[in-house]
């Protein structure tokens, strides 16, 4: 993150958040109590803007100061789409998104210069993908990494975090974000309200944009090809489910059965599973397909239902630990502590 160096760049950061709130000059300057044309200065960098006024717009936008003052790197900020006066709701969520992966950025950088987190040092990735088999054995190097082989990967934001990357649960309307300044060290977003089975596929697909090099994961990158996207998915499918152990749970015993225990053992949903036993090569033409498992199915065969993954606030029990050990060192006031922990160290 870098802090804003003079009124102008201030200005655009006042701008782009009371535009992400749909709110125009008019109604911000009533609620902190200023002149709409005072304001409208302020916003151009024509205008000074005291420490009190500053306060007044930060809680009048909702956000701290720090959203305020301190802005992304250039790469990152070119990349954002433009906010214009009458934004739409999925706008607002955008803008939302990008103040709460900001907030984890600088969060992950005051922990990491305080010794308590460090990059991951990678030895694969970072090159993009330009095909299917590309982005499976980018996925297979990272099970490799992870050394999981074709087993079923635990929680999410545990493995997201082994390999660089912190994610949270964030209030916004939106699936899933990441912002990867420098290689091994990123952050990631997922939506709260996504629904449940979604929350692990959708931090898996973060996960492939962290590992491929994206600098910033928003929407597609906007303007990238559908194809593009499709890869990441390809990498998450293989990430989550090896095309090696369905084949080989298919050939052990080729049922319905069988693909019941996979989505279950692999916490994947089942449209997620077709897709893989599609490339896999099974031949499915003898299985009810298209009826999705419901809990009885799982009871059955599992004797559970399938763990919820990434619930809310979605935090790596390493973030957690980093940040009590801040706490304990004084590194941070108890305060600060619960912010960067979104609640679980309350002060």
């Amino acid at each position: 993150m870098e802090m804003v160096t003079d009124f102008t760049q201030l200005g655009e950061q006042i701008r782009r958040i009371r535009r992400g709130r749909g709110l125009d000059q008019g109604q911000l300057a009533d609620r902190c109590r200023l002149e709409r044309t005072a304001l409208s200065r302020a916003e151009s960098g024509e205008r000074k803007v005291s420490a009190l006024e500053l306060m007044r717009i930060a809680k009048a936008l909702d956000v701290d100061l720090i959203d305020l003052v301190a802005r992304p790197t250039p790469d990152v900020r070119a990349a954002r789409r433009p906010v214009e006066e009458a934004v739409l709701p999925d706008e607002r969520e955008e803008v939302q998104a990008e103040i709460d992966l900001d907030r984890a950025w600088g969060d992950l950088c005051q922990l990491r210069e305080a010794g308590l987190i460090e990059p991951v040092a990678l030895d694969f990735g970072g090159s993009g993908l330009s095909s299917r088999e590309e982005a499976q054995d980018l996925a297979r190097r990272a099970r490799e990494y992870l050394g999981v082989g074709s087993k079923f990967l635990d929680d999410m934001t545990d493995v997201a975090s082994r390999l660089g990357l912190w994610a949270r649960t964030t209030p916004a309307h939106i699936d899933g974000r990441s912002l990867t300044p420098e290689p091994g060290l990123g952050v990631a977003l997922v939506g709260a309200d996504v629904e449940p089975g979604r929350r692990r596929a959708t931090l898996a697909h973060e996960i492939g944009h962290h590992l491929a090099g994206d600098t910033y994961e928003a929407s597609g990158h906007y303007a990238a090809p559908r194809e593009a996207e499709e890869l990441v998915d390809a990498f998450a499918a293989e990430l989550l489910l090896p095309e090696a152990a369905v084949r080989r749970a298919w050939d052990e015993s080729p049922s319905r059965q069988t693909l019941v225990r996979l989505a279950g053992d692999y916490r994947v949903s089942w449209s997620l599973l077709m897709r893989v036993a599609e490339g896999a090569g099974l031949d499915l033409a003898s299985i009810d397909t298209t009826t999705t498992p419901v809990d009885a199915d799982f009871y059955r065969v599992l004797g559970a239902r399938p763990r919820e993954d990434v619930v809310p606030p979605g935090l790596a029990p390493a973030w957690i630990r980093a940040c009590a050990r801040a706490l304990d060192s004084q590194l941070v006031t108890p305060r600060r502590a619960a912010e960067m922990t979104l609640g679980v160290l309350s002060s």
